[in-house]
């Protein structure tokens, strides 16, 4: 049974076939090379105390300072033939460069491709197609900043800017504010999302889109500015006008304060200020909830 099950998933075309067996199967270490998928012949050589397979286990990061830093012989200096070395060794720190560069430097050489998220295969992708250094070449990238700190964002986005200006064109679908900040033209689609968008709300440079009124993504960029909503009319009032306001909100027979049972009831509304740049703006949650002493909400 054993032998027809391994075959048939050796012999199978469909996919789903070998995902169906696979449920029967169970990944383990080879014991003689622990899991690196080398020979024994390929782990006896070594430099500086380190293996091919030891090297391969470190995250892209040390395995760039470990390469960036073998001495290459000139002058009486001891160090690896510079006529053999050289050009391998720029080979290989290139393309561990552009790995770091796209934001995947905690990766580990012999990381299994089925482990990859859908973001870190796209950006292997990309950091390959940096070394290959192709020319006139459309590139299509979905949300490639998914998961990204903020610092590796910026280096992510100067390595696009790498790619355009080997006389490439990248087009990249994003959300990230940074990102349609940086590019050269800019599509909105909308105005909504699903069956409630699929126009082009508007195109252009950056500065055209921001200054469309119907533009979300013009009033999410004006945001992150302060510069979302008008300044909203400040309406003065008399003070014996809020004395008989104040008066009309007590209870009777408080004494003059008013109780937290009355400003739940009387108050439904929350109101936010926010002061920036000089201008104030101000949002209102009609008909907001109020906690108990529990936690639960309760009606006023």
């Amino acid at each position: 049974m054993l032998d027809h099950v391994e075959k048939r998933y050796r012999e199978t075309a469909s996919d789903a076939v070998r995902e169906q067996l696979e449920q029967y199967m169970v990944e383990q270490a080879c014991p003689t090379c622990g899991g690196r998928r080398l020979k024994p012949e390929s782990c006896r050589s070594s430099w500086r105390g380190r293996s091919i397979g030891d090297i391969v286990a470190l995250p892209v990061r040390e395995a760039l300072d470990f390469f960036a830093n073998i001495p290459l012989r000139s002058n009486g200096r001891a160090g690896v033939d510079p006529e053999i070395a050289k050009p391998i060794l720029k080979e290989v720190t290139d393309r561990l460069r552009f790995l770091v560069d796209v934001g995947l430097d905690y990766l580990t050489l012999d990381r299994s491709a089925v482990s990859l998220s859908g973001g870190e295969a796209q950006r292997i992708r990309l950091a390959t197609q940096i070394g290959s250094r192709l020319v006139g070449v459309l590139y299509i990238l979905d949300e490639p900043s998914i998961g990204l700190h903020q610092r590796d964002n910026a280096r992510l986005l100067a390595t696009l800017r790498e790619l355009r200006d080997l006389g490439n064109t990248v087009l990249v679908v994003e959300h990230d504010e940074e990102t349609i900040r940086s590019a050269d033209y800019v599509v909105d689609l909308g105005p909504r999302a699903g069956r409630h968008g699929g126009e082009v709300v508007a195109a252009g440079p950056l500065e055209e889109v921001l200054r469309h009124r119907d533009s979300l993504t013009a009033r999410y960029c004006a945001a992150s500015c302060g510069s979302l909503f008008p300044a909203a009319p400040h309406r003065q009032c008399r003070p014996d006008a809020a004395r008989r306001r104040s008066a009309a909100s007590q209870p009777e027979g408080s004494d003059g304060r008013v109780s937290a049972r009355s400003v739940r009831r009387r108050h439904r509304s929350i109101r936010l200020g926010q002061v920036d740049s000089g201008h104030r703006h101000s949002v209102s949650v009609a008909g907001a909830p109020f906690l108990s002493r529990q936690g639960r909400p309760r009606s006023a």
